[in-house]
């Protein structure tokens, strides 16, 4: 289901939304755009970091600086601005990474600064070395046992069933207690085995209690990051890893990389369930050195804007706003530094694109909504929520472009229920009305007819299990449930549909190979069948009512847009009646000349609604998807005083 921005703004990661000052080099960072950070609170000292970047060179006309201290730009920055042609044009530097004679200096360490630093950095080397021969000695003691290396040995073979029994003997015949150290080696090699084989479901719950005897089990690290990898794979927060904050003390001993890992986990499994002050405890502990940094800084952020939207008038309100904008700068600039987290980066684009559309700054939104690179996963949401941008500031030639490639075959697995409405009415404020009829046309021909046959199937479809098979029924073609075939995609486009929509795929293929090893793993096999089938029960139940409320929310906004479609029939009759009363009162001649620019613009379009049939009409180019423009002129003849 596509939204609005300013709902996905409440709901903020679309879909994976931030300020940030990493433009590329190919695009300096503008007058203008400048003046947009000063208006969202950036600091000065921010802003000038931006033009470093950048090495933007600004010739500033008397004109211009009065445009900049009218947009309250701090002075600081004019100044800087002012100061750029010795600093960035040609010959002012000594070459690439040459600093030139008017460059700032470069800030030198004290013999105490370099001395604190290299200590620090031989603590942590030490750590990490110290935890490197702390799992080797742990391994090699598990491992003593020739049995026990034959498990491991097995297990890294990808022969699981082999490996599985190899440990399940060990325990048996040395007749070890379960909370042995022994069984406890044991309990890992087959979560071990487990993993390596790719049955990440059934070794999940393995993991976890594994995990949860502590810090000072000697696999907790391995385990911890075997578990982490895993939920990056399937669909897995169980309600047990709360237990992971009463180790937060428990691992000040482990290097500071180990610590930035477990305090960004513990801190995203917190912030899946809402929990913003334990998930803040722990994000906010993860260090700029960090690959996870990034990733942090991001879901800070969101909880700042979560924060915003709750209250968006509160005293509070606008330092929320500030505090998210810097998050999302931190995390932009980290994922650059580092090259991790590559998704992020475009979610604090997408962030920043909402934050300025909530304030109303329409330019900055457009600004940072282009940001998202073709080809990103996330470009159909940023399109989509530009047309919505680009429409409310009255952009019509590009809102119009915008619809007409948002039904292109780029797009064809995205539903837009409000797309013809949103046409509608930006036509009938040019007084083009014959198309507004035809946009009107293609809502009642392309959307209307869904509405009846969804209300009989949510009111027919009980039983969230047949959400699920009523969706698998039509993308394989059938027609069982009467679920419209087209809002299969609104579906399809869901995050949390995908994601566990995969995880119930990788519990049916966990389920079958089991199956296919059960003879040889006996009494074991049983055991793991049956969790994986509760699981798939559960999930399947979980994934059936994300379904459900998805085509909920489709239902309600086409019957939304349903009762502006009939406004619309009424108001498109009163408008045209009083666009002729106006044209009566100025004479003849302006009834000729609006006839013939209404002509003559239509000719001459760069491009045109799916609903005006121009000769390209239903020609789309890729590289140009987010170009096209309709020059459709607006006809409406304007009083003096309008």
């Amino acid at each position: 289901m596509k939204r609005t921005p300013a709902y996905w703004f409440k709901a903020l990661i679309g879909g994976c939304l931030v300020i940030t000052f990493c433009s590329t080099s190919a695009l300096a960072v503008t007058k203008e755009e400048i003046m947009t950070l000063a208006k969202l609170g950036i600091s000065a000292d921010e802003i000038v970091k931006a033009i470093d970047k950048d090495r933007t060179v600004f010739d500033l006309t008397v004109a211009q600086i009065l445009d900049l201290k009218k947009a309250n730009v701090p002075e600081a920055v004019i100044k800087y601005m002012l100061e750029t042609p010795k600093k960035f044009a040609s010959g002012a530097t000594g070459g690439p990474g040459k600093p030139g004679p008017d460059a700032a200096p470069v800030e030198v360490e004290t013999p105490e600064q370099i001395a604190a630093r290299e200590d620090r950095l031989r603590q942590e080397s030490s750590r990490l070395l110290e935890e490197k021969r702390n799992a080797e000695e742990a391994q090699r003691k598990a491992y003593a046992d020739g049995v026990l290396k034959r498990g491991r040995d097995l297990a890294d073979q990808g022969r699981y069933v082999d490996a599985i029994k190899a440990f399940e003997s060990f325990v048996a015949q040395g007749n070890f207690a379960p909370d042995s150290e022994e069984a406890y080696f044991a309990r890992f090699g087959i979560a071990n085995a487990l993993v390596k084989a790719g049955l990440l479901q059934a070794a999940a719950s393995q993991l976890v209690d594994l995990v949860l005897e502590g810090p000072d089990r000697p696999f907790f690290q391995v385990t911890f990051q075997q578990l982490r990898a895993l939920r990056q794979k399937v669909n897995y927060s169980p309600p047990q890893l709360e237990r992971l904050v009463d180790f937060a003390g428990s691992i000040e001993n482990f290097s500071e990389s180990f610590r930035d890992e477990f305090n960004y986990v513990v801190g995203e499994f917190f912030h899946e369930g809402r929990s913003v002050a334990q998930s803040e405890a722990f994000l906010s502990k993860v260090t700029p050195t960090s690959a996870d940094y990034g990733k942090a800084q991001f879901l800070l952020g969101e909880f700042r804007v979560f924060l915003y939207g709750e209250d968006p008038t509160g005293a509070l309100a606008v330092r929320y706003l500030q505090e998210a904008i810097g998050a999302f700068q931190k995390a932009i600039i980290a994922t650059e530094e580092n090259g991790s987290a590559g998704e992020v980066k475009e979610l604090a684009f997408l962030a920043l694109a909402r934050i300025a559309y909530q304030i109303g700054d329409y330019d900055a939104a457009i600004y940072y909504y282009r940001k998202i690179p073709q080809g990103s996963y996330k470009q159909a949401t940023a399109f989509y929520e530009s047309a919505w941008v680009y429409f409310l500031k009255g952009d019509y030639s590009r809102a119009l472009g915008t619809f007409h490639a948002l039904d292109s075959p780029s797009f064809k697995h995205y539903f837009y229920p409000e797309m013809w409405i949103l046409e509608a009415t930006a036509y009938l404020n040019m007084c083009q009305f014959d198309r507004a009829k035809l946009a009107l046309q293609r809502f009642e021909e392309e959307t209307l007819p869904l509405i009846q046959p969804l209300e009989n199937f949510l009111a027919a479809t009980q039983r969230p299990e047949e959400f699920f098979k009523a969706l698998v029924s039509m993308v394989n073609g059938q027609q069982l449930y009467g679920m419209p075939e087209r809002l299969v995609a609104s579906v399809l486009a869901d995050v949390e549909f995908y994601n566990l929509y995969q995880t119930v795929r990788q519990i049916d293929g966990e389920i079958a190979r089991v199956r296919k090893d059960s003879g040889a793993l006996g009494a074991y096999a049983t055991g793991l069948l049956d969790n994986l089938t509760q699981l798939k029960s559960d999930r399947t139940r979980e994934i059936g009512l994300t379904i459900r409320l998805i085509l909920r929310d489709v239902l309600q906004e086409m019957q939304k847009f349903r009762t502006k479609f009939i406004a619309l029939g009424i108001d498109m009759e009163d408008l045209a009646i009083e666009e002729l009363d106006r044209r009566s009162q100025l004479g003849d001649g302006a009834n000729t000349a609006v006839t013939a620019d209404a002509e003559s613009g239509g000719q001459s379009a760069i491009i045109g609604s799916d609903t005006w049939r121009w000769p390209f009409e239903g020609e789309y180019w890729s590289d140009e998807i987010g170009s096209y423009r309709s020059m459709a002129p607006d006809i409406c003849v304007r009083q003096p005083t309008e």
